[in-house]
């Protein structure tokens, strides 16, 4: 007999953290009491959608009855805040917030953190920091600093940004995708802090990781994300083929489908 697949209810909501209410989707299989959670974590100045990627993920957890939420990081998505207070500390608080707010909802049995580019240094900094989990996925996650360096002109107009940053509070940045952010003085200063988030992590966690990343990816260099793999003894998934941004911003849904499948199906190893 063929086991049927979970349906799934996904609701939009807000929560409480740092004062402000976050928005957030929160996806729950249907007809479960207990289950586990995985939080997803998106890039910088992306959302909690990713265009279409976050939802596929979810989508993929819910099929094989894995709870999830993601939420807009400030000054991303429907955020209602400025984008100066998207720094690393208010993400990860949000982070830490928005579990308690699925628990407060759920019987949550296990948890898994999922990270992408900017949300995986996210994750690495939370586990170590102490947080517990159950197992991660990191997809392309930029966990290193000299390299992340090179998304803002290399590392000499970097330095002079948080230079003025730290003079005036805060600096304008034009993406290569066209997005105008105001970096603070605080963003930069939270990226200072920790050169090595995968060493750091690996020295207070040692659970079950896979990590994603493409040969091709223009952002995150594949050196980062083996470095952060050999440090977790993670295992591994190539996912070349759509760059960074991995099939969520793409028609052709191949990549993206091997991502969202390939989560999915580690976290239902290591949570259920």
């Amino acid at each position: 007999m063929m086991q049927k697949t979970p349906t799934a209810k996904s609701c939009a909501i807000s929560y409480a953290s740092r004062g402000v209410q976050v928005p957030a989707t929160l996806v729950i299989p249907d007809g479960m009491e207990e289950m586990p959670l995985a939080v997803l974590c998106h890039g910088h100045g992306g959302s909690r959608e990713e265009n279409v990627g976050f939802a596929a993920v979810a989508a993929a957890l819910a099929a094989r009855g894995i709870a999830s939420i993601r939420m807009d990081f400030p000054g991303c998505g429907e955020s209602s805040e400025s984008f100066r207070l998207n720094t690393l500390s208010n993400m990860k608080e949000d982070v830490r917030n928005a579990i308690e707010c699925a628990k407060a909802r759920l019987r949550v049995r296990k948890l898994g953190l999922f990270g992408y580019s900017m949300g995986g240094r996210i994750v690495l900094e939370l586990l170590a920091g102490g947080m517990p989990a159950d197992a991660i996925v990191l997809l392309a996650p930029a966990a290193d600093t000299v390299d992340l360096k090179n998304l803002f002109g290399g590392a000499q107009a970097y330095e002079a940004m948080a230079a003025q940053a730290g003079a005036e509070g805060y600096v304008t940045f034009t993406t290569v995708f066209g997005q105008v952010q105001e970096l603070s003085r605080e963003w930069f200063a939270d990226l200072g802090r920790v050169q090595d988030p995968a060493a750091e992590a690996a020295a207070a966690w040692n659970g079950p990781a896979l990590v994603i990343w493409g040969q091709d990816d223009e952002s995150v260099h594949p050196f980062v994300p083996a470095h952060v793999a050999a440090c977790l003894h993670a295992q591994t998934l190539d996912a070349t083929g759509e760059g960074h941004g991995y099939g969520f911003y793409s028609e052709d849904d191949t990549v993206r489908n091997l991502v969202a499948s390939s989560a999915a199906d580690f976290f239902a190893a290591n949570l259920k």
